[in-house]
């Protein structure tokens, strides 16, 4: 009795990471590592002290990197995570004035993007708010900086001699920017290379699976 077997594109690799997933994740990682210091700088420069807590308006661009790999990658698991720590070294041997600081932030923030999209999911069970969902978890993402930060430099928010206001509008900065620069800026990016040419590869694999 002979047994029916699967074409050869139609079996599942026994990794979780494949091959093209790890190297969309050190790819990313090295550019989001790279611009992390140019992105810490851009705020300064730009508002310098005119603006209180300007600088975490660009905030979301760190968060941008996680974002556009999440979705090519299809959303698996511990790839953002994983891409935060590689993220969070690349930074550290970049010279980032932040030291180790660097991948405490990073991996705390991916960690946070992670379980804040699927605690989020887990209630709304319709991938029609993915997109939504994927935003606002950019926002506590990027926001998470703020708070490691005073946490680290500052004691705490109730022995900084901070004023609240200024705490709230950098947390507010931080999390808008998140889901501005971070969320859509990463779902936009992630359609203009699926409406390119340059995600062919993955459309033929999503194809030979079904």
């Amino acid at each position: 009795m002979t047994q029916n077997k699967k074409p050869q594109n139609q079996i599942k690799s026994a990794y979780y990471f494949e091959t093209v997933d790890l190297v969309i994740i050190a790819l990313f990682a090295a550019l989001g590592g790279a611009f992390s210091a140019y992105i810490g700088n851009l705020g300064r420069i730009i508002f310098g002290s005119s603006l209180p807590g300007g600088g975490q308006l660009f905030s979301g661009l760190h968060i941008f990197w996680y974002v556009l790999i999440f979705y090519f990658t299809n959303q698996k698991k511990g790839v953002v995570t994983t891409t935060g720590i590689i993220k969070g070294f690349i930074e550290i041997f970049s010279s980032s004035s932040l030291g180790i600081m660097a991948l405490i932030i990073a991996f705390a923030s991916a960690l946070i993007f992670e379980v804040c999209f699927f605690v989020f999911s887990n209630f709304m069970k319709t991938k029609r708010l993915d997109h939504l969902l994927i935003a606002i978890s950019a926002g506590f993402a990027s926001a998470s900086n703020v708070i490691i930060q005073l946490e680290t430099f500052f004691a705490s928010f109730t022995t900084s001699n901070i004023p609240s206001e200024w705490i709230f509008v950098m947390f507010a900065f931080s999390f808008i920017s998140g889901v501005v620069l971070g969320g859509y800026l990463g779902y936009i990016a992630f359609k203009l290379f699926e409406n390119s040419n340059l995600l062919t590869w993955r459309k033929i694999k999503e194809n030979s699976l079904k």
